[in-house]
């Protein structure tokens, strides 16, 4: 599977313009699409959880158990009138997704025996228990968290660090973190206890707000850079000298607008490679999880400790 799915394309082209660029062949549209991601994750590695945001979107299977943050879409089976369906199966009719609420169902469909699910290609994503565990947030006893799977209790509050601690560690960038991670194998569980496995059971429906949350939890404006990125590369196998003006200028944006520096090609913030490049520098910051400890900052810092004196 993939970070895309094929109805992400549907707002930037039309599926027959697809279908002729890919020759109908899927395998050929996947390739793209790992390619892509691939050149997003290059240049954001270094700053951001790039495994938590490139994630796959698949069909919701009722019968799948799920970890939290699963990213699922609904699809089913055109509706077949020659086919006799049980209560809890499910079927396409329309654009529109029911599940059978009457057993023995065939013939001419009949809404009458089916329950409404949602459209076809809706999203849903499974939300955490708690919020996420954050290495520099300040947390008291019995606070919980989740994190890698596992939700946590806070045994011990956040001790913030003082000046003292500070001078000893004698430089800004070895200054010792406020928290510990909960799945820390030796401080952890005095920190944090021991962790209780989160997921969403098997056999629960998509309508369930507990564990389901309707909606898309994919940074948008990085799921339409790679869309651009890889829309480019379909073009670039079919005529690379002939790739169209539009194609381009999203992904490498317009000859005037690019420029140099000691780094290489600075490509403008419109297209999608200098919005990559923004981001790594931090000019531009994505809704996407960032690596914990910090790590890729555009400022680098350093030296002593300040020490603060006072009479």
């Amino acid at each position: 599977m993939s970070y895309l799915i094929a109805n992400d394309y549907l707002k930037q082209i039309q599926d027959a313009n697809l279908q002729q660029l890919i020759s109908a062949n899927t395998n050929i549209m996947s390739a793209a699409e790992l390619a892509a991601e691939a050149e997003a994750i290059s240049m954001l590695a270094q700053k951001f959880d790039t495994d938590a945001e490139f994630t796959d979107t698949n069909p919701w299977v009722i019968t799948n158990t799920y970890q939290a943050l699963d990213r699922v879409y609904l699809d089913a089976p055109a509706y077949n009138p020659t086919q006799t369906y049980n209560t809890g199966a499910y079927a396409l009719q329309g654009a529109v997704i029911y599940v059978c609420a009457v057993s023995g169902t065939t013939g001419t469909f009949n809404s009458a025996n089916w329950a409404l699910v949602g459209n076809q290609y809706d999203l849903y994503y499974a939300a955490p228990p708690f919020p996420q565990f954050d290495l520099y947030g300040v947390y008291k006893k019995g606070d919980k968290v989740f994190w890698n799977n596992e939700t946590y209790t806070c045994q011990l509050p956040t001790v913030l660090v003082n000046h003292e601690t500070e001078l000893q560690a004698r430089v800004i960038q070895h200054s010792p973190t406020t928290n510990i991670f909960p799945d820390d194998p030796a401080s952890g569980p005095i920190y944090w206890g021991t962790g209780t496995p989160y997921s969403v059971p098997a056999n629960t429906n998509i309508s369930n707000t507990t564990y389901w949350t309707p909606g898309d939890n994919r940074d948008q404006q990085m799921l339409q850079k790679v869309i651009d990125i890889a829309l480019y590369h379909l073009h670039a196998r079919i005529a690379p000298r002939n790739i169209p003006e539009l194609r381009i200028t999203r992904y490498l944006g317009q000859d005037k607008d690019r420029g140099m520096n000691t780094g290489g090609i600075v490509y403008p913030i419109y297209s999608a490679l200098g919005w990559l490049q923004a981001c790594a520098r931090g000019e531009v910051t994505p809704q996407l999880p960032v690596l914990q400890p910090k790590q890729g900052a555009r400022v680098r810092y350093g030296g002593n400790v300040k020490a603060i004196n006072s009479y």
